[in-house]
């Protein structure tokens, strides 16, 4: 029986890679140094890492506290009742999904995949950085797009970049560090109009607070593109951020491939992560909160920046991309001496970073930048 080459594309455009050579944590190359004892934190504002200062919920803290007494047992099961729980909230089967230790291992293996092929990697930039670090260290070629003048994604010049040496296209929506979105339907036809040899690798860590919603992922087209790929994670809006549960979802042979060389073997994350996921999803109330929540919290910059004529970018995430030429130089040290932290990475090279806590953390972070206005 003859196969045609779109059935050669399904069946080897993760195939062809026989191992992944495994690296250490790379780290987002925050200028704003971590936390060298975690009781350093009593007393701090963490507005550096967009953490999700509500969460884990009620109910995901009692299922972790259950599952401890099982800590000696492999959970096959949990691993298996969250697919199902995430096949059923997404539409598909439970082998489109690949369960990893938060979305960085996704993009880890994603990224070494391209470079142990020589490949190369078409981003708008800047962006997340983890699977093109990761790419550059196994061997990728890495081919950054600019944004536009509002720090938003081109798509048309992204599609231009593609070329016959292209592997891996990385789309972040919303993107971090800028917070910019995506148009829904901008993106579905972006995905269908890249080559069909061309893996397609779209994060949607912060799906969960755009303006959007799910209704702006890319998870309908899972069906229809055999290159497609969506990352997700219970980090952001979910609060398990500490605990490291993720997610990809594909055709079920990418799965299958990334499944095949998961140095974890999909069980990386262990049972009270599965658990705490399993029990956040089951918790719409929380997150619905969370959302309304941060929107108040960003409103409160937005009314700082707008008052001081700051420039920033409509977030449509959990934190806000600013300049910072209306503050004085070492900003992110002079808030820390404060006891607030922010972001700015070495990319950030006229901007900073600050993610929303809770309302009143973001009245703290209005009173206390104010200081250092110029």
């Amino acid at each position: 029986m003859s196969i045609t080459r779109r059935d050669w594309i399904r069946q080897s455009l993760l195939a062809s890679t026989t191992m992944l050579v495994a690296g250490p944590h790379i780290a987002q190359g925050c200028a704003s140094e971590r936390l060298q004892d975690l009781g350093e934190k009593d007393g701090l504002i963490l507005l550096n890492w967009n953490e999700n200062p509500y969460g884990p919920s009620d109910t995901a803290i009692q299922a972790v506290n259950d599952a401890m007494k099982y800590a000696n047992r492999y959970p096959d099961e949990q691993i298996n009742e969250l697919k199902e729980k995430l096949a059923k909230k997404n539409g598909l089967k439970p082998a489109n999904f690949l369960l990893t230790a938060g979305s960085t291992e996704v993009l880890s293996l994603l990224g070494q995949h391209v470079g142990l092929q020589k490949g190369e990697i078409v981003t708008p930039f800047p962006t997340f950085p983890t699977a093109l670090q990761f790419g550059q260290r196994a061997g990728a070629t890495i081919k950054k797009v600019k944004l536009d003048s509002n720090d938003r994604i081109d798509l048309d010049q992204t599609l231009d970049a593609i070329s016959d040496k292209t592997t891996m296209v990385f789309i972040c929506n919303p993107n971090n560090p800028t917070g910019t979105e995506l148009a829904t339907d901008d993106l579905r036809a972006f995905c269908r109009e890249v080559p069909e040899n061309v893996l397609i690798c779209v994060d949607e860590a912060y799906v969960e607070y755009s303006n959007a919603g799910m209704s702006g992922s890319m998870v309908g087209l899972i069906k229809e593109l055999p290159n497609l790929i969506i990352c997700r994670t219970f980090s952001k809006a979910y609060g398990l951020a500490g605990l490291r549960m993720g997610y990809a979802i594909s055709n079920v042979r990418n799965i299958q491939a990334l499944r095949e060389r998961h140095l974890g073997a999909e069980i990386s994350t262990g049972w009270p992560p599965l658990v705490a996921a399993t029990a956040a999803l089951d918790d719409p109330e929380f997150i619905n909160k969370c959302v309304v929540k941060n929107a108040e919290g960003k409103q409160i910059i937005f009314n700082g920046y707008d008052k001081w004529g700051v420039k920033y970018n409509p977030s449509s995430t959990n934190f806000v991309y600013a300049r910072d030429d209306r503050f004085e130089k070492d900003l992110v040290a002079k808030m820390r001496a404060k006891g607030i932290l922010i972001t700015k990475w070495p990319t950030m090279t006229n901007h900073f970073r600050v993610s929303i806590g809770k309302p009143e953390h973001m009245r703290t972070f209005v009173e206390t930048v104010a200081e250092f206005l110029v």
